[in-house]
């Protein structure tokens, strides 16, 4: 009995450290909880996509259970070294370390209790209305929520594993330390860093190397290859500069005797400067969360409102018939079948364009069959569509000078061909024009392949090339070309889907339209959209709990220094600057290197959208604004709430 009375008494004093951890806990087993719900909901098994849109709740699933346990061990390792101090004292009055096993065990026992119970509970309020939310953004129609057994014991299994994890570090840490080394836990210091000025052209280098590769890569395929490397980059180089340039700095500050010889900037600076290895890790992990929280907030909330500018590149018009054979598809057939299901047809035309053939493009400008590696690999891989001149001024409607036979207009849909200049094989064609857009043609593909549209004088030039050119290197191919008919349609949703049901149903013709195609998609968006959300909820509430625990272990480091200070006459205005210098440092540093990160991340991030169909325009800017401003504001309040924290630590004594 007397181990459960130490170790609940042990809770209630330490309450200022075991609350965040609870709070963490239950917010981490929420999370895990509404995802799980979420994968065995009826609501969402009832998706089109529902087999892609589970795989993508299971990948988020992993990551937040991943992150559940990062978060249960920062949080904890912060409460670790009170519990160390207190079973230093039990040791001194007698107790062994058996005894103080057997109280951890009964603290973990009352801390997962607890941690279950809330998040269970919270889960369960929060779940109705995120499946609400979760639903809407995907397009469903089925707000079912299914409470399962399996729900509830993978939460019950893994979090026992967790805490069992946290158990074990506490028995290896009682069996390892001296009792005097238990006692004296929560006051190691650091010593005084060292410059260290390879580090700091190392850590310059990763970074440049890491802003280089986001600002020159031009494939959207490339840059989703080489996302990771430049992460991994300037990951490394923040922890780098955060603790080699920061030591500097406050070096040269401190040489500046009219600046550091001030009372406000004295405490800052010499605080800082002999804690730096913990605040520099510490500091460099709030700027990488919160630039995790920017990208994803950024990527997510544009793919989301970007979705509907996607499909009308895809869809110049509602509903795209594509003939399988020679012949043109009979506008009066179709008017019937839309007449019989009391849909209109209008703004309709008639398109001929080759089916895509694939190719490696060396330097931009000169295509070559794929071959061996270069078929299975990503760079320069590009699409190629070919359409006559006529055509072209048919659907554009504009009188040009007729091509001569070694000319061609060139429109790239990604927008990176510059070129005077396009060789096919051996044979070399003057570029004319390079076509910004080209009227009633699909601006953008469902694949994520650069893709290209060539207009020829004639056929006579593609049945050159398919004589010649093949798109896998060990079969010719002809360049053969499909006739369409786009047009929009009008009616009920029901006489719309009717229509389109009948129409697909008519031999050689395939059908294609902008509503199914639009449901599909909302599926896919809104369960990133809805993914994206959770994990900058994780990012934010760590970059919380990172500033939280920092501001009060340091807040109890420098109790004893402000106490001797304020009794040689320092005065409670002069703290309080004091504390908003130190403070000022630890919120100001990593918001700004965060929105220097995303600044030189968006060119990357751009590249990556437009594999989403994504263009760059005032959505990505308006979003990305909002995004900084919205993570600036949340930044704000929990440096009110920290700040408030660090100066009733520092000034307690005094009243």
């Amino acid at each position: 009995m007397l181990h459960w009375k130490l170790a609940w008494q042990s809770i209630i004093k330490n309450k200022l450290e075991y609350w965040p951890f609870i709070l963490a806990g239950s917010v981490a087993v929420a999370l895990n909880l509404v995802i799980q719900l979420l994968i065995y909901s009826k609501g969402v098994q009832s998706l089109t996509a529902s087999v892609s849109v589970i795989e993508m709740l299971s990948f988020g699933q992993a990551v937040i259970s991943i992150l559940s346990i990062i978060f249960l061990l920062y949080t904890y390792s912060f409460l670790n070294k009170r519990k160390q101090a207190e079973f230093g004292l039990f040791s001194i009055l007698g107790m062994q370390k058996s005894d103080l096993i057997k109280i951890s065990w009964r603290q973990q026992l009352i801390s997962f209790i607890t941690v279950t119970i809330l998040g269970i509970f919270s889960g369960f309020v929060f779940s109705k209305v995120l499946i609400l939310l979760f639903i809407k953004l995907v397009g469903g129609n089925n707000f079912e929520l299914n409470i399962t057994k399996a729900s509830i014991i993978f939460i019950l299994v893994y979090f026992s594993i967790c805490f069992l994890f946290l158990f074990l570090t506490d028995v290896f840490t009682i069996l390892k330390l001296k009792i005097i080394s238990l006692l004296h836990a929560t006051q190691k210091g650091e010593a005084e860093p060292k410059n260290h000025w390879v580090l700091l052209i190392t850590g310059i280098g990763l970074l440049a190397c890491g802003y280089y590769i986001s600002l020159t890569v031009k494939s959207p395929l490339k840059a989703m290859m080489q996302f990771f490397i430049a992460v991994l980059l300037v990951v490394s180089a923040t922890y780098i500069l955060f603790i080699v340039a920061s030591t500097i700095v406050l070096k040269l500050m401190k040489q500046n005797k009219r600046y550091y010889y001030q009372a406000n900037h004295f405490i800052t600076v010499s605080n800082m400067l002999f804690r730096m290895k913990q605040n520099a890790t510490g500091l460099a992990s709030i700027a990488l969360l919160t630039t995790m929280a920017l990208v994803v907030i950024v990527t997510t909330i544009s793919m989301f409102v970007g979705q509907e500018d996607y499909i009308n590149q895809q869809f110049p018009r509602a509903v795209i018939l594509t003939s399988s054979s020679d012949r043109n598809i009979s506008i009066k057939s179709v008017k019937k079948i839309a007449g019989d299901n009391g849909v209109e047809i209008t703004n309709s035309y008639r398109l001929e364009i080759s089916n895509a053939i694939a190719g490696n493009l060396i330097n931009q400008n000169k295509l070559q069959p794929l071959t061996g590696n270069s078929a299975t690999s990503a760079d320069n891989l590009s699409e190629l569509q070919f359409m006559t001149e006529k055509q072209y001024q048919y659907l554009n409607n504009e009188n040009i000078k007729k091509l001569k036979s070694n000319e061609i207009y060139v429109h790239d849909r990604q927008e990176t061909f510059d070129k005077n200049n396009i060789t096919f094989l051996n044979k070399t064609y003057h570029v004319k024009k390079i076509l910004k857009k080209i009227k009633g043609v699909p601006s953008a593909q469902p694949n994520m392949t650069h893709s290209m549209i060539i207009v020829v004088p004639s056929k006579d030039i593609t049945n050159l090339l398919g004589n010649s050119f093949n798109d896998l290197g060990d079969k010719k191919q002809i360049i053969t070309y499909k006739n369409q008919l786009l047009f929009d349609i009008t009616g009920t949703a029901q006489q719309k889907k009717n229509f389109l049901k009948s129409i697909s149903r008519v031999k050689n013709i395939t059908s294609e339209d902008r509503y199914s195609t639009m449901s599909v998609l909302k599926e896919f968006y809104g369960g990133f959209f809805f993914i994206g959300l959770v994990f900058s909820v994780s990012f934010i509430m760590a970059t919380g709990l990172i500033i939280y625990y920092k501001q009060i272990s340091e807040g109890r480091s420098d109790q004893n220094q402000f106490d001797i200070l304020q009794k040689i006459g320092m005065s409670h205005e002069e703290v309080k600057r004091t504390v908003q210098s130190q403070i000022i440092w630890i919120f100001g540093l990593p918001i700004t290197v965060a929105i220097i990160h995303l600044c030189f991340a968006m060119p990357m991030i751009h590249k990556i959208l437009q594999l989403f169909g994504i263009l760059i325009g005032p959505v990505v800017y308006i979003t990305t604004i909002i995004t900084i401003i919205s993570m600036i504001i949340i930044y704000y309040l929990i440096y009110l709430k920290t700040s408030k924290t660090y100066y009733q630590q520092v000034s307690r004594k005094n009243h």
